[in-house]
């Protein structure tokens, strides 16, 4: 029988960690890989996290993602309908209510080089932030959202 303390459980592409404080040891547990850090709003990208006793982690497993080139959301703050996926371009709408921010993580294969950013009404939107990160291959997006629809529409 092995002690520790800890609990680690792995679902799909998501690793849960919690790290006890009263328990065998002070030890914290280190996970290693390539994540998203679902428990901080601005969805970074870690290759190593660390958990310290008392506290507990939910991390997206990107390594584990099956279809790497296959462009789809792997985090965000909203709900996504009508994905279409292209040769070289990927759109979506993204719902969720108003009055809160959206950040999510995008998978794709390759640096976006055109980003489209609209409301239900085809205005554009300008007050958005975007970040390419060439080591997951993933692309952040923080908007407003639209309980209406937010039409996302990336091409590379």
């Amino acid at each position: 029988m092995e002690f520790k303390n800890n609990f680690y459980l792995e679902r799909g592409p998501y690793n849960i960690v919690s790290v006890m404080d009263e328990s065998v040891s002070n030890e914290p547990y280190v996970a290693e890989g390539l994540f998203i850090d679902l428990f901080n709003p601005q969805l970074p990208i870690l290759t190593k996290k660390k958990v310290l006793p008392g506290q507990q982690a939910f991390l997206f497993n990107i390594g584990s993602v099956v279809e790497k080139q296959k462009p789809q959301v792997l985090a965000s703050a909203s709900r996504v309908y009508n994905e279409q996926i292209k040769k070289s371009s990927y759109s979506f709408v993204a719902k969720s209510p108003i009055e809160t921010t959206n950040t999510m993580r995008i998978l794709l294969p390759s640096e976006p080089k055109k980003l489209s950013i609209t409301n239900h009404l085809k205005q554009k939107l300008v007050n958005y932030k975007s970040e390419w990160d060439e080591t997951s291959k993933t692309h952040w997006l923080e908007f407003e959202n639209s309980p209406d629809g937010i039409v996302v529409e990336i091409k590379w």
